[in-house]
């Protein structure tokens, strides 16, 4: 388990780039009550949290995306090539995550200067179109035992479950 309370940053109105919420426009289009589950994460914070991916090993296996959870540190590994939006809704709500989850987003490519993301699952779902139409991006929660990764290719794997026990 990691505390995730530690991360600080900024909530915003608007923002003027691409996130790992999306478009400029699409962030912008959320709904003002959604928006402000959005927290942008300041640079240590970010940093902290590229460190907690690495530190409890995430994706463990091809980290561009061809087989992310390929070395068995999961006991449950699910591919979903994603047809279309609201099928892509449906199938991330039936992984059975509290929507009031706390969870992160890293961009797998991102430089350090873009800030990660803590928001919660019930924002993953509703926004899934904006948040997984770009980059590689990961996304789990402060338990450690499930990760979801987004290819570009259209493609998430979600994994559950630990195989082995990585100290946190």
């Amino acid at each position: 388990m990691i505390d995730l309370s530690m991360l600080t940053g900024s909530r915003l109105d608007r923002i003027e780039r691409w996130t790992a919420m999306g478009t400029e426009d699409e962030f912008n289009s959320m709904l003002p009550r959604h928006r402000e589950q959005v927290l942008f994460l300041d640079a240590a914070s970010t940093r902290a949290a590229y460190e907690l991916e690495v530190r409890n090993r995430m994706v463990c296996g091809d980290a561009w995306g061809n087989d992310p959870f390929g070395e068995g540190c999961y006991r449950e590994v699910e591919r979903y090539v994603i047809p279309e939006e609201a099928a892509m809704k449906k199938w991330l709500y039936r992984r059975g995550l509290p929507f009031a989850a706390e969870v992160l987003l890293l961009p797998i490519f991102g430089a350090l200067d873009e800030p990660a993301v803590l928001t919660t699952w019930k924002i993953v779902v509703k926004y899934a179109g904006s948040i997984f139409s770009h980059d590689n991006l990961i996304v789990f929660g402060a338990s450690v035992d499930w990760c979801l990764y987004y290819h570009h290719d259209d493609i998430l794997y979600f994994a559950r479950g630990r195989n082995r026990q990585v100290p946190s």
